[in-house]
């Protein structure tokens, strides 16, 4: 959490780890601002016995965990146990809880695939890429709701295939867009296809003569992509740490290099998580 979050509960000696969003918490407006803005892929399941535990004996916040798991032992909604919390720590404004209470309400409505996908976009838009691909997978494991358009499942797929991309499982990705295209035979599915498995072979693929106009397309996109990457920062940085071992300012180098490793590091526990 990058923001300035003004706090006037108890700060846990313990935090809370949220894994699937890759956070911890210290206290209750912490929590609060977690959940507020992450509606979308909290569930339920988020108020577990170890956050409820938490509450009670990190926070010191008896009466909210025993409020909370009356809530959760009465079979009560995610809407009620979310406005159950954000009054007692009364963090956010009452304009800004009725906000919530409508998307509780629209989330309410949706069915479980469909919430499944909400959720499977939100990660996949905070580059929580494996949590993604998790709540889309449980909409293809699950029975077909007929009562969903084709495009639904295509666009399920299809961001399977862009959570796989993501993390350089190329053959994943590939199985995925085509999966998508074969239900809507959209273009974008088939060009995805077609990127992943030239960036599979790498160095290594073979250009055929009859190559399709679209694969001619891809091709194309691929290496004006490749080639404006030497104009991004991540490029200029790298080139620069490159510069400081080739003048021998290993010193600096290796700083500099542990520096991107680190960086690297945080971004795949994101992704893992």
């Amino acid at each position: 959490m990058s923001s300035l979050i003004l706090c006037r509960t108890k700060e846990a000696v313990r935090p809370y780890h949220v894994r699937d969003m890759g956070v911890r918490i210290y206290n209750l407006e912490e929590l609060c601002y977690l959940v507020y803005n992450n509606i979308y892929v909290i569930s339920k399941d988020f108020f577990s016995d170890s956050l409820i535990s938490f509450i009670s004996e990190e926070t010191g916040e008896k009466n909210l965990a025993a409020k909370l798991k009356s809530l959760k032992d009465g079979n009560s909604n995610l809407a009620e146990m979310v406005i159950t919390l954000f009054m007692y720590v009364d963090y956010y404004t009452v304009e800004e809880i009725e906000a919530i209470k409508g998307v509780l309400e629209t989330l309410n409505s949706q069915n479980v695939s469909e919430r499944l996908k909400t959720r499977g976009d939100t990660y996949l838009e905070n580059g929580c890429y494996y949590s993604a691909i998790r709540n889309y997978q449980k909409i293809i494991d699950s029975p077909v709701d007929t009562t969903l358009p084709a495009y639904f499942y295509a666009k399920v797929y299809h961001n399977i295939g862009v959570a796989y991309a993501k993390l350089f499982i190329f053959d994943q990705a590939e199985t995925y867009f085509n999966e998508a295209f074969k239900i809507s035979q959209h273009d974008e599915s088939k060009k995805c296809a077609i990127a992943v498995h030239r960036l599979a072979l790498g160095d290594n693929i073979i250009e055929r003569d009859d190559a399709t106009e679209l694969e001619y397309v891809v091709k194309r996109e691929l290496e004006t992509l490749i080639d404006n990457a030497r104009y991004s920062d991540e490029y200029r940085r790298l080139s620069e740490i490159d510069k400081n071992k080739d003048e021998s300012d290993i010193t600096n180098y290796y700083a500099d290099v542990s520096g991107v490793l680190d960086g690297w590091k945080r971004d795949y526990i994101r992704y893992k998580s």
